[in-house]
């Protein structure tokens, strides 16, 4: 009974120490605000508006729709995407505005939280794959609950 009993603890040790907790566990929504970076042209050139919502559909692969707004509303520009999650790293792929010109984009970044449930995404983007590539920076923030 020793031996047995002392095969399921090993057992149970061994299954809890290879085991790892999703960085973005499922069922977890984001709301996301914009582009830091836009921040910068708040007086010059005003600020584009891009409210972003996601949903974390498995462990560490999140689903995103994001609706940019011009300077003065008179655009509207929609994106759904994917994001893969390794740890606090990610690559992702977007669609474009698919109702009026149709375009994908790739990119790369990472995942820094914050004061519980604030969050900030430095991110490399590489737009307009179907026309001529676009190379950028962005840097999203929000809140994951």
């Amino acid at each position: 009974m020793k031996k047995i009993f002392t095969l399921l603890l090993a057992t149970g040790l061994v299954a809890t120490s290879f085991a790892q907790d999703a960085a973005q566990p499922q069922g977890s929504w984001y709301l996301g605000t914009g582009d830091a970076t836009s921040m910068l042209n708040l007086f010059s050139t005003g600020v584009d508006i891009a409210p972003t919502i996601g949903y974390a559909v498995a462990d560490d692969l999140v689903v995103t729709a994001k609706a940019g707004f011009g300077g003065a509303f008179d655009a509207l520009d929609l994106s759904l995407g994917g994001q893969y999650f390794m740890g606090d790293y990610y690559v992702g792929l977007d669609v474009m505005d698919p109702l009026n010109n149709l375009d994908l984009g790739i990119n790369a970044g990472r995942y820094i939280d914050f004061k519980d449930v604030l969050y900030v995404a430095p991110q490399f983007n590489v737009n307009m794959l179907l026309n001529d590539p676009v190379v950028g920076l962005t840097i999203g923030f929000g809140t994951r609950f």
